[in-house]
């Protein structure tokens, strides 16, 4: 009995650790993210439309994609150890009424999968359509806007191989781990 509860207060202790650190890399993904938006704000959108106030690129669609980008980022297993109580009923126990205690991370660390759209904009900011000088040109002439979604077509043309099985793997781990908590 004493060997289980050291077991229980290490995992524990392990547990609230862990949480903790996916709280400040949180914190620090939502600084980013802001700090990412400001500069897109200042440099390019104010340059490229010759504004001089920042105030004029923040139209209510821009306003609330950021508000929800934010609010997609925040969410997270908080340190320690919270609970709800979840009603079912069984198949195996002839469907009566089950109450049982489910923790709150299975709840907050599902949506942190939702996370995974930063990986199209790290590809599209590290694409060399978006960052070569003469793509840019050309595509300002032709009145192109290099988003995530021309890249993703972009590189889905040159390599689908490598596209697909990225895409795939990502959806076989999400599936893994959204099972995992399921079923615990």
């Amino acid at each position: 009995m004493n060997r289980c509860l050291k077991e229980h207060q290490f995992a524990s202790v392990f547990s609230t650790a862990l949480k903790t650190l996916i709280t400040v890399s949180t914190l620090m993904l939502v600084g980013l993210i802001v700090a990412y938006h400001a500069l897109e704000v200042q440099q390019l959108f104010m340059i490229d439309n010759c504004a001089d106030d920042w105030r004029i690129a923040m139209t209510c669609q821009r306003m609330s994609s950021i508000m929800i980008e934010l609010l997609i980022c925040a969410v997270h297993p908080i340190p320690g150890e919270y609970f709800f109580s979840w009603r079912t009923k069984l198949s195996n126990q002839n469907r009566q009424p089950l109450t049982v205690l489910v923790p709150l991370d299975v709840i907050l660390s599902l949506p942190m999968f939702l996370r995974l759209y930063l990986i199209c904009r790290v590809m599209l900011l590290h694409s060399k359509l978006f960052t070569d000088a003469s793509s840019r040109s050309i595509g300002a002439i032709q009145k192109i806007d290099f988003n995530t979604r021309f890249v993703l077509k972009t590189l889905m043309t040159i390599c689908p191989g490598t596209v697909l099985m990225v895409f795939m793997v990502s959806l076989w781990i999400i599936g893994s781990w959204t099972m995992r908590l399921c079923e615990s």
